[in-house]
């Protein structure tokens, strides 16, 4: 289906995004002159535009978040894999970077959630609470296009101009948490000046109920999300910004989980997995909850045969009889024809329909607020014990599925062997022997592999963010791909295949189109990784990922 996307994504860039892949002088070559400005635009709908966009959905589609997301976070998260021979096998999910997908996450973020954001900032007398609000949801879009490449522009990017520099990402992380410092001090004061919510004041709102606290306990988490990404690089400013937010009078997530919202919006995870079969899940899911005995896997996946799809073939070519059971994927395989078509999928609510609002789009959830509270509790940055934070995660992730998690937190059983039943070629050790039950005994380097694992698992399957952590921590440890199918082209990679076979993808190559809308811009970007003896590489690591944990 990936043709279908781009020619979409050629069109809708056309008609909607001004120019895709533009990031310079955004107030004035971005702008369409057939379409409202933005000072006549309702803040209503900047706010829909934004929040629609965070989750890469702001056309009601779903080529966005495939080419933004799914092609490869999802997969360089663990959660995912392909089940086609996308590009005649060659493609992120074996490392052959694919142009064409790769370069949607800059432009996207910036034109849908930073401008919008920045307008309703221009507004005049805006109210505390818009204002904090959009800081947040600018953050929220902006770190991702950051933990994506790498140097991104950010802080002068909407000033206008011939081009737009790039920021480090240390920069861009400083300004996240001040802005997030900002909107979570306003919205305090405002909350206490109004004495509580005013949910007349929010009818737009797609994700945070109505609530101006739940955008605040949002903000929270948000900047403690941040913050604690800098833990080993930065941790002074890390260990400032975790302080703070996990002592605003407010709090953190605790009760509910930020999700997008919307009747009338598809969810794009569920029609690429379960509509267009272009995403299964991953042999590392499979294997680690299987591990587990996590009853989450049957609530979050689909059995094998699915939509009727049948059995998986042997090498033989007889039946494996596992229809109805969870299989998984090993990522960058070179997958024949259809023979994984039938492997598991997410589990999305068919009964409403690809419109369904049984599958809301996740942002974050109240499980990683207290699993970020944990690591925070492990480091000693905050009182409280890092085990019952952990504990806490764990049961909060049980809830949203309507399970009982008293039994599970105290299982011993470590993750299995992979075993694909279509070829035994890819069958594969198991990699992580951590067990669920916390080990108050263990090692540092051991109890943040187990808040990391569960902090993994309930965050599926929003893949971004798990990738992140898997780039910053390690974990959970992933299965390599296949080493003979490691297929990066030679100007991708700055150090050896083995090596990137080892380590996995660290962060997607600038954009091409930039090459043409913004030289000046790129060429700053690529000097940052230059300073740090890098280059526009796959195998380069972002600011905050160190390759240690302590």
């Amino acid at each position: 289906m990936i043709k279908k996307y781009i020619k979409s994504s050629i069109l809708f860039g056309a008609a909607l995004l001004m120019g895709v892949g533009c990031t310079g002088d955004f107030e004035e070559i971005n702008t369409n002159p057939y379409q409202i400005p933005d000072k006549d635009v309702k803040m209503s709908d900047l706010f829909n535009e934004a929040q629609l966009s965070v989750f890469y959905n702001q056309s009601n589609g779903n080529w966005e978040y495939q080419l933004i997301q799914n092609l490869n976070a999802d997969l360089y998260s663990g959660y995912m894999a392909i089940p086609t021979a996308f590009n005649g096998g060659n493609n992120n999910d074996n490392y052959f970077m694919m142009n064409g997908w790769n370069g949607y996450t800059l432009s996207y973020m910036l034109l849908h959630v930073v401008k919008p954001m920045a307008s309703v900032q221009k507004i005049e007398n805006l109210a505390d609470d818009f204002l904090a609000i959009s800081e947040i949801l600018k953050v929220a879009g902006a770190h991702k296009m950051v933990d994506t490449y790498g140097p991104c522009p950010y802080t002068q990017s909407m000033q206008g101009g011939i081009s737009v520099a790039y920021d480090s990402e240390e920069t861009c992380y400083t300004a996240f948490l001040n802005e997030l410092a900002d909107a979570c001090d306003r919205l305090t004061k405002w909350l206490d000046a109004n004495g509580g919510d005013d949910n007349s004041r929010l009818e737009w709102d797609k994700m945070c109920g109505k609530s101006q606290t739940t955008w605040l306990q949002f903000g929270n988490t948000l900047r403690l999300r941040l913050a604690m990404r800098c833990a080993v690089v930065a941790p002074d400013l890390a260990k400032q910004h975790v302080v703070a937010a996990c002592s605003n009078k407010y709090g953190l997530l605790k009760n509910t989980d930020i999700e997008v919202k919307d009747a009338n919006t598809r969810n794009p995870q569920a029609l690429i997995c379960r509509d267009y079969n272009d995403c299964c899940i991953s042999a590392n899911y499979e294997t680690i909850l299987k591990g587990y005995n996590d009853p989450r896997l049957e609530a979050t996946c689909q059995g094998v045969g699915w939509g009727g799809k049948g059995d998986i073939y042997t090498q033989s070519g007889s039946p494996a009889g596992l229809v109805g059971e969870i299989k998984g994927i090993r990522n960058g395989l070179k997958v024949d024809g259809s023979s994984y078509k039938m492997f598991s999928i997410i589990k999305c609510p068919a009964s409403g329909g690809p419109y369904s609002t049984d599958v809301p789009m996740p942002i974050m959830s109240r499980a990683e607020s207290s699993f970020l509270q944990a690591e925070a509790a492990l480091r000693g940055w905050i009182s409280g014990d890092a085990q019952s934070f952990y504990e806490e995660g764990i049961r909060n992730s049980f809830a949203k599925y309507g399970l009982d998690a008293t039994e599970y937190i105290n299982g011993e059983t470590t993750q299995i062997d992979y075993v694909d039943p279509h070829n035994s070629a890819n069958n594969i050790a198991a990699v992580n022997d951590v067990p669920v039950k916390f080990l108050a005994g263990g090692t540092q380097e051991q109890k943040l592999q187990q808040i990391i694992i569960q902090k993994w698992i309930a965050g599926f399957p929003e893949g971004l963010n798990a990738w992140a952590e898997y780039r910053r921590t390690g974990y959970p440890k992933l299965f390599p791909i296949p080493a003979d199918n490691n297929n990066v082209q030679a100007e991708y990679l700055s150090g050896s295949k083995d090596e990137l076979t080892r380590i996995g993808i660290r962060r997607l190559p600038f954009s091409y189109d930039e090459r043409s809308s913004n030289p000046a811009g790129l060429a700053e970007g690529v000097a940052i990784l230059s300073a740090r003896g890098q280059k526009d590489a796959i195998d380069s690591r972002l600011w905050w990922d160190t390759g240690r944990n302590f």
